[in-house]
């Protein structure tokens, strides 16, 4: 295979399958854009082909629907083949499974025609000037704004019966920001005139009541109208009665922190001057506010010491916190104090204290104001209406988090909720392998799946659910299990139900993901391993035997290709380990072969990903491309030991590497290793500790332990680094100033003189990950002592690589650093640059 070859190689995606699965839709997308919709009927396999379409919608087991490139939407009868074609469309909507069909005719807040055609394609309404829609959430009316000779207007249609309503118009205000109640009891929007003056209005319609409800200058308890921040979008209380939304509030700034010719940093900063400055915005903060329509009553919800909000499923409470309370606390979720504030008296109280802001560990029930919430290793329910904590998992003894299942965890974390149960009463919750069922009044703790005496992890998989309320589950059907097995990456699907227990579906040393069910039970999902491209395979209904629908790539038939094997070894303190090793293509037991280590941290489930030739690779690096070019690539597993990062790495690829050596045909003089970010600091680290490597190359790593202590992250948070050193990746668990020995022995650039392996590094010179100065500091550490080593430095590049001709350029680089060090190939650049 050449690289001109690589074009050929598609991505494949399941769209949408029929109501009851008859049909399913794929998608193929390719790096040239030449991409290819695909319609299956899942009885017989036959397919068809549809170039350069996308968008496709199956009206149940009748029709099935698909923009095309020159903005025709197509409409395919699934009972006689016939297809109508709709002229000038760029959007559309089935509704009640084709009974209406939505075209639009621009982009959304373009002013579009809007035409409502029904199963015979008769246009049955049309309305111009259309700027924005919103479907209620079950697709049974729509809410829209649009323009018509003057005047902009805003409206519902109501599907069920058809008939349209207008609710209000206004010559100068547009109407905006549309919402739906969630149970389509009113809607609310936006409206302003265009002045700069003028601020946003609320509007709120009762649709049962008819009757329209606006925001004015001035409310009846005398607050002026708030500032409305506009980009986010409002939302309706569950009983219909207030509307929520984010309001800009300006705060006083602090005359100390620093205005013009210096900025003040000062030492008992909560947070650092950086961080505080974002947040302060220029002495503007996003609080959440609400608006009572019926009473035109103003709540001040969040405070400008309260900023951070979450509403309780009700939305009777709010939960707020300051994540700065406590200040200076070196860890990715601070602790803050939580307070409830009931909304309709505007009570509150603390109800935990220095609790942690991590979202994983304070779950809303979705049906009532219960809190659930993880401390002290245990579950347990806060009720505001009582004010009462319960224990529901203090019964049991169980694991609900990381902390003792790992060597040394890359984070502190809770195996999570899966959902609560329909009627309410219970909880899904998980172990490191099993699902839980807790009875959310503490009376029982339920194990329903045995994967822990199989090394086995067994997850609820939520395809099937509504995107709208995803965390609630119907026990009383079958739900579907995704297994994996940690000893061997072998996985797979299975059906459980709480009366009959678990029912395999499919099972092997594979990859499966995106399954989806159908009304009628049939099951269809996407399967790959290393050697076998991505194909989408279908279960009827009381089978466990797979059909093949649709298989990718087909033309790597014609190609020589590589395949995936497990292998095992064990660390230095004995611990057994796993790594997944990736043949040559056209492999030769009788030849040597060169081998690339690639390594992060656990990379062995890599072992049955199916990755396409390419040369647009963020960080430079594809299995594939190296498989094809006859080289062994090696992605081993690696734990840690507290305080001693560099020296486990070391051990754990050494060990992996001697193991691999043994058992297959590899050139132990011809071995290169990479690395990108933290795996690019374990490649600096590994390098300046041992000789085995023949050429390695480290992308956006750290080579000084102690500057990057002290760096300040540019992405997302202005913060520190130190949280990764104490409590993260770095795994040191204490500081720099409680363990400096630690940290400097660690620290690759204080072994730089020991190098002997030629390093390739490279970098984006805008990375607000790790500053491009870690490579450079490397860089000029080898340079000064002489070694081989070249610097790539990518102008306007972040942490990965997102400009495509870049990616291509170092994909390149680091195949030809390799080939030169590994196969003895001429390579200019590197020998120009790596000349003595």
């Amino acid at each position: 295979m050449e690289e001109q070859d690589f074009s050929k190689w598609g991505t494949l995606e399941l769209k949408a399958v029929s109501s009851e699965g008859e049909w399913i839709s794929s998608h193929m997308s390719y790096e040239n854009h030449l991409d290819t919709l695909f319609l299956i009927r899942t009885e017989t396999a036959k397919s068809y082909a549809f170039p350069k379409c996308r968008d496709p919608r199956f009206g149940k087991e009748d029709i099935f629907a698909f923009l095309s490139d020159d903005s025709k939407l197509r409409i395919k009868d699934l009972k006689s083949e016939t297809v109508k074609t709709i002229e000038n469309v760029s959007r559309y909507e089935l509704i009640d499974g084709g009974k209406y069909i939505l075209t639009l005719n621009r982009n959304h807040g373009i002013k579009s025609l809007l035409t409502i055609w029904d199963r015979r394609y008769k246009i049955i309404d049309t309305i111009s000037g259309v700027l924005e829609y919103k479907l209620n959430f079950n697709s049974t009316a729509l809410l829209f704004s649009f323009e018509k000779k003057g005047l902009n207007e805003i409206g519902i249609i109501n599907f069920n019966s058809y008939s349209r309503e207008n609710i209000t118009e206004d010559k100068q205000a547009k109407f905006y920001n549309l919402t739906w109640h969630k149970n389509g009891l009113a809607v609310a929007f936006l409206s302003k005139t265009g002045k700069s003056s003028e601020r946003d209005v609320i509007n709120y319609y009762n649709i049962r009541e008819r009757k329209l409800f606006t925001s004015f200058s001035s409310f009846n308890d005398g607050r002026t109208s708030p500032v409305i921040y506009s980009r986010l979008p409002l939302s309706i209380s569950s009983d219909a009665g207030i509307v929520f939304f984010r309001e800009n509030k300006t705060i006083g700034n602090d005359s100390q922190a620093g205005i013009g010719v210096v900025e003040i940093w000062n030492g008992n900063d909560k947070a650092i001057y950086p961080d505080r400055i974002r947040m302060e915005a220029g002495g503007i903060k996003l609080l959440l506010s609400a608006w009572e329509p019926k009473s035109n009553r103003f709540l001040e919800i969040s405070s400008t010491d309260q900023t951070e909000t979450r509403l309780t499923g009700k939305e009777d409470y709010i939960i707020s916190y300051n994540k700065n309370a406590y200040g200076r606390q070196e860890i990715y979720q601070p602790e803050a104090d939580f307070y409830i504030q009931n909304i309709k008296n505007n009570s509150r109280e603390l109800f935990l204290k220095k609790f942690t802001i991590d979202t994983y560990r304070m779950i809303f029930d979705p049906m009532s104001n219960k809190i659930l919430y993880y401390r002290e290793n245990n579950w347990w329910i806060y009720n505001p209406e009582y004010k009462t904590h319960l224990n529901i998992t203090g019964k049991i003894t169980a694991k609900w988090d990381n902390s003792s299942e790992e060597s040394a965890p890359h984070q502190f974390r809770v195996y999570n909720c899966a959902g609560w149960s329909s009627c309410g009463r219970k909880v899904i919750l998980y172990d490191r392998n099993d699902i839980w069922l807790a009875d959310t009044d503490g009376s029982s703790v339920k194990r329903l799946t045995r994967g822990k005496e199989k090394n086995m992890i067994f997850r609820i998989d939520k395809s099937e659910y509504s995107l709208e309320k995803p965390e609630i589950l119907n026990l009383s059907g079958n739900l579907i299990l995704k297994a994996v097995n940690t000893d061997d990456w072998s996985a797979g699907y299975f059906t459980f139900n709480i009366k009959s227990d678990k029912k395999l579906l499919v099972y092997g040393q594979k990859d499966y993901s995106h399954i989806y069910k159908s009304a009628g039970n049939f099951y269809v999902y996407i399967t790959q391993s290393f050697n076998s491209a991505p194909q989408i395979e279908f279960i009827k209904k009381n089978s466990t035997k797979p059909s093949v629908l649709f298989k990718s790539n087909q033309q790597q038939k014609e190609y020589f290709y590589g395949r995936s094997e497990l292998l095992f070894y064990s660390a230095g303190n004995g611990e057994k380990l796993k790594a997944a090793l990736f043949y040559p293509a056209d492999f030769d037991p009788e030849k040597k072969y060169p081998m690339i280590v690639h390594i992060y941290d656990s990379m062995s489930k890599e072992l049955h990903k199916y990755v396409n030739p390419s040369l647009l690779n963020m960080e430079g690096f594809n299995i594939t491309n190296y498989t094809l070019k006859n080289y062994f690539v090696l992605l081993p597993d690696i734990n840690y030991q507290i305080g001693n990062t560099g020296f486990s790495a070391l051990d754990c690829v050494k060990a992996a590497v001697n193991e691999t050596i043994k058992k297959t045909s590899i050139d132990p003089l011809k071995i290169g290793l990479y690395g990108h970010s933290f795996g690019g600091y374990e490649t600096c680290f590994i390098v300046s500790q041992s000789d085995i490597f023949a050429a390695a190359i480290s992308g956006a790593g750290i080579s000084d332990n102690i500057g990057f202590y002290f760096n300040i992250s540019r992405n997302a948070v202005f913060k520190s680094d130190m949280w990764r050193f104490e409590s993260q990746q770095w795994r040191m668990g204490k500081s720099l100033y409680e363990n400096k020995e630690s940290y400097l022995r660690n620290s690759p650039i204080i072994y730089a003189d020991n190098v002997k392996t030629p390093l390739l590094l490279w970098t984006g010179k805008e990375d607000r990950v790790v500053p491009w100065s870690q490579s450079t500091a490397y860089y000029l550490a080898l340079r000064r002592l002489g070694k081989k080593t070249i610097l790539l430095s990518y102008p306007k590049q972040d942490h990965s690589l997102e400009n495509t001709e870049s990616q291509i350029d170092l994909t390149r680089r680091m195949m030809q650093w390799f080939d030169y060090f590994l196969k003895n190939k001429s390579i200019h650049w590197i020998e120009k640059g790596t000349s003595e």
